[in-house]
């Protein structure tokens, strides 16, 4: 199995999961008056397999960027994004900003020489 694991900085399929439930957050408190940030599980998402999903879940709550409660029969697992999570995906988006305002550095100081 070649699993990417790191403690500080989630990789890129773990970002894309929080982002999801990030997203699921975002719809489910905009149509809810009573929204308590609990989602059930994603199951599907593009590019990812059912195993790759549960890796990542395990992951994602190994490294306290997601929560986890048990929620009756009917439901199961449901699934929060932590405080943690919410600083990993902004981290995540500040580095990318940098990354591109870097390139674009680099590519004037290219062009200049």
């Amino acid at each position: 199995m070649n699993a990417h694991f790191q403690f500080n900085a989630p990789d890129p399929q773990n970002l894309q999961v929080l982002e999801a439930y990030k997203v699921r957050a975002a719809a489910a408190k905009a149509t809810s008056d009573d929204f308590t940030g609990w989602l059930e599980r994603i199951d599907a998402l593009d590019g990812l397999t059912t195993e790759d999903l549960t890796r990542i879940h395990g992951q994602l709550i190994a490294t306290g960027n997601l929560k986890f409660e048990i929620s009756g029969r009917n439901v199961g697992l449901c699934y929060k994004i932590s405080d943690r999570g919410r600083q990993s995906l902004e981290k995540a988006r500040a580095a990318a900003v940098s990354a591109d305002d870097n390139g674009g550095d680099e590519s004037a100081q290219d062009v200049a020489a």
